[in-house]
């Protein structure tokens, strides 16, 4: 309803009557437009919308990118993209809030696709995906290559023929995905989730033939960047031609040119391998005919030598020597004997002097009761009329006693 600007008495509208009319109007007014300015102020909310400004050098307009048209965006918005907005116009109306609904965003004068790779690459970059020191070796030998690639392509007819020529012994597993179109990165994530979870290769070739820009970006995708960078298995980005550049080849533990230049990277050709195994066992027979010369040439310096021409006069020497030690050996030991039965002798004496046999020897004498045979040592164990028997050094004798014995005082 369009106000009557004329009236006498002007009608009085509240603000939600004025957004809302207003509001209208402008939808009205202009339909979808297009919009080309610099952006500033970029925000993405955490409800997955985004706010800017869009700006030329007299004025400036504020917009707004809901979360489900932002998920079609190839690269994010960033302060000072010059680019062109496609939406409608529009107000805010709780806040009153002039502004444009944008509904797509591309870059002028830089394609969307090129700016998504130089914004993902930097962002990865800063984050260390590409540094050298996180990047694995390949295996010298490898048993199993798994190839994540599209089983129709002629990359994998390559790649397949390329390792069987190369190296006959492998086993080589395809694991079919897509490599372009929406489906394409969220499969290949899987592949190489599956193939980490298994462990079903040594070695992991990722790649496809080459294209355009668009059809490589399943190879510029962040969550395909993340599943190759934490892979425990080597991986091998083999994308495109010789020129063709992705994210993949960034994060990938080595980079080939080409898918079949890939496939001569991860296996030996077997007639290498051959002469190699040829040359070392030139300079292991080389190796071992220098040793036996060596060891030929000692031998014959020691046949030479003077102790193996006159092995008898050695032996006649030794022998000679061991009858010396003999001799010596002998008469130690007849002095140390000598000695001993010297000591003993000494010990004997010393025991014959103490023995009752030597007291009696020197004019002692000893008596017993004769009827118990018991030692009488005093005279007060007598009694009259008591036997005895007196012992001497050459005999005995017999007594009796007439009186009887007392101590004596």
């Amino acid at each position: 309803m369009q106000p009557d600007l004329f009236a006498a008495t002007p009608r009085v509208y509240t603000v939600s009557e004025i957004n809302a009319q207003v509001k209208r109007l402008l939808e009205e007014a202009f339909g979808e437009i297009e919009v080309e300015g610099e952006i500033s102020n970029a925000r993405q909310q955490a409800s997955g919308h985004w706010y800017f400004t869009l700006k030329d050098a007299a004025a400036q307009l504020g917009c707004v990118l809901f979360r489900s048209d932002a998920a079609n965006l190839r690269f994010d918005p960033e302060h000072g993209l010059h680019v062109r907005a496609r939406g409608r116009l529009g107000l805010y109306a709780p806040q009153g809030k002039f502004q444009m609904q944008v509904r797509s965003l591309w870059p002028v004068g830089q394609g969307a696709l090129e700016l998504a790779f130089r914004q993902l690459k930097e962002k990865l970059q800063r984050e260390g995906l590409f540094d050298l020191e996180r990047k694995k070796p390949l295996p010298r030998l490898p048993r199993r290559v798994a190839l994540v690639t599209s089983p129709s392509g002629a990359a994998v007819r390559d790649m397949v023929a390329t390792l069987s020529a190369r190296w006959p012994l492998l086993r080589i597993f395809v694991v079919p995905v897509a490599v372009q179109g929406d489906e394409a990165p969220s499969e290949i994530v899987r592949a190489l989730a599956f193939l980490n979870r298994t462990a079903a290769a040594d070695v992991i070739i990722v790649g496809r033939g080459g294209g355009s820009l668009e059809d490589l970006q399943a190879f510029n995708h962040e969550g395909v960047a993340r599943a190759i960078a934490s892979s425990r298995l080597p991986v091998v980005a083999a994308v495109g031609h010789e020129s063709d550049t992705t994210i993949a080849d960034f994060v990938a533990d080595v980079r080939a040119a080409t898918p079949t230049a890939a496939a001569a990277l991860v296996v030996p050709h077997r007639d290498e391998v051959q002469r190699h195994l040829e040359l070392r066992l030139r300079r292991l027979a080389l190796g071992l005919r220098k040793r036996s010369e060596v060891e030929r040439l000692r031998l014959q310096r020691c046949l030479r030598s003077y102790g193996l021409r006159r092995p008898r006069l050695l032996l006649a020497e030794a022998a000679q020597g061991l009858d010396g030690r003999q001799e010596r050996l002998q008469r130690g030991f007849a002095v140390l004997l000598e000695r001993r039965n010297g000591a003993l002798a000494l010990v004997q004496a010393r025991l014959q002097a103490l023995s009752p046999q030597g007291v009696l020897q020197r004019g002692y004498s000893y008596c017993v009761d004769a009827d118990s045979g018991a030692v009488v040592p005093r005279a007060a164990q007598t009694h009259p009329q008591q036997r005895l028997r007196l012992h001497f050094a050459d005999g005995t004798a017999a007594a009796r006693v007439e009186g009887p014995g007392r101590e004596r005082t």
